[in-house]
């Protein structure tokens, strides 16, 4: 499962960190003024993530392409990673 971890930053700050199921941090936030700044970001966030598509700037060599996007959507499957049932 993964979480989310609000820590006290230096200067007085919070953040937060997404932690995966191994332990690894996935992402950091930024820093907030006060920790209820930082628990409304991630509540933003895990409220967000169902609605969340992926946008692939990489081309089939694995290069990115300047300034050119494709939205994948909401069906993930067109990623290409077999196995993995569609969202």
């Amino acid at each position: 499962m993964v979480k989310f971890v609000i820590e006290s930053r230096s200067g007085g700050t919070v953040g937060f960190t997404v932690v995966g199921d191994d332990g690894r941090m996935l992402a950091t936030g930024r820093p907030y003024p006060d920790k209820g700044s930082a628990l409304a970001a991630v509540g933003e966030l895990m409220h967000g993530l169902g609605d969340a598509c992926v946008e692939d700037r990489t081309e089939a060599g694995g290069t990115p392409t300047a300034g050119g996007t494709t939205e994948i959507g909401d069906d993930m499957s067109a990623i290409g990673r077999s196995g993995i049932p569609p969202v």
